[in-house]
């Protein structure tokens, strides 16, 4: 019995009479004078017919649509967002109530939907059995047309454009839509109890929490009207855009994935979470809208990037395309690179007060009710058809230009001329997942990164003008504008934005210095060794007697080898993480893996060195004894210099305990004091900057750290070669690494016999 009884109650909904409308219960329309419509048939008054259940005063006072003006007198503007109703022009021919409410099968009203954003902001469609389509219009300038992007859960395979290669992209336009996340998920009101957050400079210090918030009864009543969109105050003091505006750190903890990335928190810090997951667009974007000739309509002319022909047409061709990344603030005021969008707008300006003359008066001076006039045919209309196409209306000769400029003198304004302006459009939709978001370190870490392509701005210069960044708070250009053939692209550079990309950014000066420094010393040895040789080859060869004398412990030549190896493992990885472009073959994350590995082998290895030398005292061996320093280190250069090619005897005796002649001495001091301990150190601070950012930026961070590491590995790698020639100086070339595999080498004796004792050894 208890059972039925729980049965039926889960089947009551199902059972029971649909409502006719379960979001909102239906109401009169009335006219502004407060009559109903179908009594008056005027037009429906929204103050009037929302409310007497909405405070409408407030909601028109804070609504970011109203201020922004966007709906035209007489428009429905509670029914353009809350309905899919349109207004007929006899209100008779609907099937009103007696209360004179509409049914709700003609009038549904409910929360905005997609679909109601999309008349205004961009093309959206969440059906997966209507192929997805898109129309242009230059006087409707949308997001789609800024970025590309398109708010579908459609995958691009399956939608109706044209895009090249669509079959193998069998991803959704944007997997937030695939996932039902609708637009006011995320762009809510600021008062919506379900998402309120008090601005941190009104919330008291001791509440983590405040339990004061609206009910919904006094939401629905004064809900406010402006929306989360990640910029702007809205006045009121308790709201904040800026803070308020849900982004993928809202709902997505980036840290509990991505194990396969490499300073995970370092490329959280700099990188918006779109620089990865937004790799491409695929809808028609603007590269450029031209008003200097305007069409009939006084519409831009306007050129799509990386689009074939008409993109609203059925024979374009889509190739989609790759943003730009620019530095941008994100909420909470944090600095990241994040994919753009630029947008190239020419105009004809006033050269005083540098504002753009009006569309619709430039549409004037060029047409005459509709028909261009004689002198733009005469110079701009080559196939002589009476009419201007696209290719037709542009500004690419001197006489065109003074051809317009005079038509506008003529019309009334003195001293135009052309300028542009290069304005930026943030890219936050069209989010990817999976195998279609960028994995590839070389993408940005490398010359040829996304992060330093060129991004074309415009194949054409009107008059050949320049145009200028747009000066947007909080988006910083890291770069220049150059020209292109006829065109104009923007060299991007992470650089000037302030970063320091390992692997694409760098000192070229740190580099030749490094490179001089190397050959330098690779050259100097060459010469030096073969000027040995030809004086080998033309002097007597003196024999010494020789004494085999056991110069290093097995501890001796495994450091040496483990540290030798270590370097040179060292020097080769880094080359590879300084140059990634050079070396393709390689995985740039795994090297970047072994590197570290190598680094901490390095460090563990030399303080256990350290250790020992103290331990057995075998640190006196670094240390040239004062006494006849000078003398000393004089007689040693002038063996290097001129006694080894005469077959002189070399002024140090080696024993087990004094093996190292005072250049060596001075030598190892310099790198086991200054040159490992500073490469030891800036390459810690790098490979823990992503854990204690701070200790690094206090000097300047990957800027400084990087060119002075990359310096030391270049002196590592000098080193390495004058060390290797000078172990060929000893009895044979290969006596001193002999000795080093061994332990064991045969010393010369100078002045002394073949049967002198290791005493007589250690007094020579």
């Amino acid at each position: 019995m208890n059972r039925l009884f729980l049965l039926l109650l889960l089947l009551a909904p199902a059972l029971a009479p649909a409502a006719d409308n379960e979001f909102h219960p239906l109401f009169p329309l009335l006219d502004a004078d407060g009559r109903q419509v179908l009594a008056s048939g005027a037009a429906m008054d929204e103050m009037q017919t929302c409310g007497g259940c909405h405070d409408t005063q407030f909601i028109k006072a804070t609504s970011d649509h109203m201020a922004a003006n966007v709906f035209a007198d007489g428009d429905y503007r509670c029914l353009t967002c809350h309905s899919d109703f349109s207004p007929p022009e006899d209100w008779s021919a609907l099937p009103f109530e007696p209360d004179g409410s509409l049914a709700a099968s003609v009038l549904e009203v409910h929360k905005p939907r997609d679909r109601n954003c999309a008349s205004c902001h961009a093309v959206v469609n969440n059906r997966l059995d209507d192929p997805l389509t898109v129309t242009t219009d230059p006087a409707h300038f949308s997001m789609t047309d800024r970025t590309g992007e398109i708010m579908a859960a459609q995958k691009v395979s399956a939608s109706g454009l044209n895009v090249a290669g669509k079959n193998d992209l069998t991803h959704p336009f944007d997997v937030h839509a695939d996932r039902v996340v609708n637009c006011v998920n995320c762009h809510y009101s600021l008062n919506n109890p379900v998402y309120y957050e008090q601005n941190d400079e009104n919330r008291p210090s001791h509440l983590d929490f405040d339990p004061r918030r609206l009910t919904l009864a006094e939401y629905l009543q004064r809900p406010l009207h402006q929306l989360a969109k990640g910029s702007s105050r809205d006045g009121l003091g308790a709201f904040e855009s800026a803070d308020s505006m849900r982004r993928c750190e809202s709902c997505h903890d980036a840290t509990a994935v991505h194990e396969w990335l490499p300073y995970k928190r370092r490329h959280f810090a700099s990188l918006a979470c779109e620089a990865c997951h937004v790799p491409k667009l695929y809808g028609p974007a603007l590269q450029t809208r031209d008003w200097t000739v305007v069409d009939a309509d006084g519409n831009p002319r306007e050129r799509f990037r990386a689009v074939e022909g008409d993109p609203s047409t059925a024979d374009s061709l889509i190739h989609g395309f790759r943003p730009v990344m620019l530095a941008r603030e994100n909420v909470g005021g944090e600095r990241k690179l994040a994919p753009f969008n630029l947008v190239t707008n020419w105009y004809w300006r006033d050269a005083a007060s540098g504002e753009a003359v009006p569309a619709e008066q430039l549409r004037d001076a060029l047409y005459a009710n509709g028909v261009p006039r004689p002198a733009v045919l005469r110079f701009l209309d080559a196939d002589g058809d009476g009419a201007l196409s696209d290719a037709e209306a542009v500004l690419d000769t001197p006489e065109r230009v003074d051809v317009m400029r005079q038509l506008l003198v003529d019309a009334g304004f003195e001293g135009v001329e052309l300028g542009g302006e290069v304005a930026p459009y943030s890219i936050s939709h069209n989010v990817v997942n999976g195998r279609w978001a960028n994995r590839d370190c070389r993408t940005c870490h490398g010359a040829d990164s996304v992060l330093a392509t060129p991004f074309a701005l415009s194949d054409y210069r009107p008059g050949g003008a320049t145009p200028v960044l747009a000066a947007n708070a909080g988006i910083a250009f890291g770069g220049g504008i150059e020209p292109l053939e006829a065109g104009l692209v923007l060299l991007p550079s992470t650089a000037d934005a302030g970063y320091y990309v390992i692997g694409l950014d760098g000192l070229d000066l740190v580099d030749a210095a490094g490179l001089v420094m190397f050959f330098g010393i690779l050259f100097g040895v060459s010469i030096h060794g073969l000027a040995r040789f030809i004086a080998w080859r033309r002097r007597p060869h003196t024999h010494y007697p020789t004494k085999r004398v056991k110069l290093y412990d097995a501890y001796d030549r495994i450091w040496h080898w483990l540290q030798a190896g270590t370097i040179l493992l060292l020097i080769f990885t880094g080359l590879i993480i300084h140059k990634p472009h050079i070396f393709g073959m390689f995985s740039f994350r795994y090297i970047v893996q072994v590197h570290n590995v190598l680094g901490f082998i390095l460090l563990i290895n030399a303080a256990l060195a350290l250790f020992y030398t103290v331990a057995s005292g075998t640190i006196r061996r670094f240390f040239p004894d004062p006494n006849g320093f000078f003398a000393r280190a004089f007689e040693q250069t002038m063996f290097y210099t001129r006694g080894i090619f005469a077959g002189a005897p070399h002024p140090l005796q080696k024993t087990p305990h004094n093996r190292l002649n005072v250049l060596q001495q001075l030598t190892y001091l310099a790198i086991l004091n200054v040159l490992l301990p500073a490469q030891v150190i800036t390459g810690l601070m790098i490979w823990g900057i992503q854990y204690s950012p701070a200790l690094s930026n206090a000097i300047g961070g990957l800027t400084i750290l990087g060119p002075v590491h990359t310096f030391l590995a270049w002196a590592f790698a000098a080193f390495i070669v004058m060390h290797v020639y000078l172990t060929t100086t000893g009895e044979t070339p290969l006596a001193g690494i002999r000795s080093m595999v061994t332990g064991w080498e045969d010393v010369e004796l100078y002045g002394a016999t073949e049967t002198s004792s290791d005493e007589e050894v250690a007094h020579v």
